[in-house]
């Protein structure tokens, strides 16, 4: 085997209708001047034509695989041709460049390899190949969309939406993920009826058919959207946003009896000294915030009778599905008792409950739940974290359906064919 042979094949060029001629080593750069293998014929990159004349010509550097420390660069021959396919001049066909970039089809490829193990972020890759951010972003951002051009959306059978907050001035996106597949399968703009409407619509309504159940928070644009495309499944509250409401309230009712004017400036000064004795589950109080609980139930009756009332209520979550009725007969006494306590922020949280009775006895029935959702923000959480926030809000979609989703799960790289 000769250099010249085993050199071409060491960078693939064997099967095109370019070689290398030299070789110029230096001790952090090595430069590989290619050119056309004789005869020269320069191929049309519209039509395949093979042509013999050019027009002109220039050099073109693309960078490959670094080796070490040493950056790789080849220095291309590339010519101007006048094919009869079109009317003007252009510039011939190099196969083994890339599409977007001054980069080698190669060294992309080992990129996007990087990028989709899902070990490195676009900066870490940037560092590690000595390019431009903007390069590295580019990259992924085309690969992300190929996937998804190439996927399937799979059959959901239980699902939980939940809305999530990515940059400031209440812009949401709607995340919908798989239940049994634990995964998010789509991401949509906003946090609106539409938003979800988007993915109803996308998935038909043939799958829409299949779904039996969908965990999600009473936000009322969702709830309206699974009116209108899933009314046969069962819709399940988050327990999550349950318990949440009823920390909110009762922050609430501790503010009403502070502005009220029938508190005394003393009474007002230790409830305001209450804010996360009230938020506290009585078994997770330490010593000082147990005294002051017991300090409460002489300072206001009222608001120490809500608390306890929602220490009660957490009894609910403890029958299984087998216990279906005893659940709703809990729920109904519960609402009963708490219809008494004279508190307006907390009658609208009896309200609350008596509303989506159905939704939260959902909860006991299927033992469904949006707490992946909940894991699921947190993971955005960190990936928004680790870019600093995201400037374009598809790319942001693509992120999240590649880090939590179900993209790219089966991605496998695929590697240039051994030249023989």
């Amino acid at each position: 085997m000769s250099f010249n042979y085993g050199i071409n094949r060491f960078l693939g060029l064997n099967e095109t209708n370019f070689e290398v001629v030299d070789m110029d080593v230096k001790l952090d750069k090595t430069t590989f001047t290619i050119k056309h293998r004789k005869p020269a014929k320069y191929i049309c990159k519209h039509c395949g034509h093979a042509n013999t004349n050019y027009h002109d010509k220039d050099w073109l550097q693309l960078t490959d695989y670094f080796f070490g420390n040493q950056k790789i660069v080849w220095k291309v021959e590339r010519m101007r041709i006048l094919c009869h396919c079109q009317m003007g001049y252009r510039v011939e066909s190099i196969p083994f460049k890339a599409e977007k970039h001054f980069l080698t089809q190669r060294f992309v490829d080992f990129i996007e390899f990087v990028l989709c193990s899902k070990m490195m972020t676009v900066a870490d890759v940037s560092r590690l190949c000595n390019l431009d951010y903007g390069i590295i972003y580019k990259i992924d951002h085309d690969v992300l969309l190929r996937m998804w051009q190439h996927s399937e959306l799979p059959n959901p059978i239980n699902i939980c939406v939940d809305e999530k907050s990515y940059k400031k001035g209440h812009k949401y996106v709607t995340i919908v993920s798989d239940v049994d597949r634990g995964s998010v399968i789509w991401v949509s703009e906003g946090n609106s009826k539409e938003s979800l409407d988007e993915f109803f619509k996308m998935i038909g309504p043939e799958r829409c058919a299949q779904i039996k159940s969908i965990s999600k928070d009473l936000h009322k644009p969702y709830i309206a959207s699974c009116a209108e495309y899933i009314p046969h499944a069962l819709d399940v509250a988050d327990k999550f946003h349950v318990v949440k409401k009823f920390n909110d309230v009762l922050d609430n009712c501790r503010r009403e009896l502070i502005e009220s004017v029938e508190t005394s400036k003393p009474e007002k000064k230790k409830l305001k000294e209450m804010n996360w004795v009230v938020r506290y589950k009585q078994e997770n109080m330490g010593s000082r915030n147990q005294s002051k609980l017991d300090h409460l139930e002489k300072l206001n009756a009222p608001l120490y009778r809500a608390y306890l009332l929602k220490e009660a209520f957490f009894e609910f979550f403890t029958f299984n599905v087998n216990e279906i009725d005893k659940a709703e007969s809990f729920l109904d006494e519960w609402v009963k008792d708490a219809a008494s306590v004279p508190l307006n922020a907390f009658q609208y949280l009896v309200d609350y409950i008596a509303r989506h009775r159905v939704r939260i006895i959902n909860i006991i029935k299927t033992g469904k739940s949006s707490s992946l959702s909940e894991a699921i923000n947190r993971k955005v959480n960190v990936l928004i974290g680790m870019a600093y926030g995201y400037h374009c809000l598809e790319y942001l979609k693509l992120k999240i359906m590649q880090r939590c989703g179900v993209l790219g799960k089966n991605w496998k790289p695929e590697f240039a064919p051994i030249i023989s």
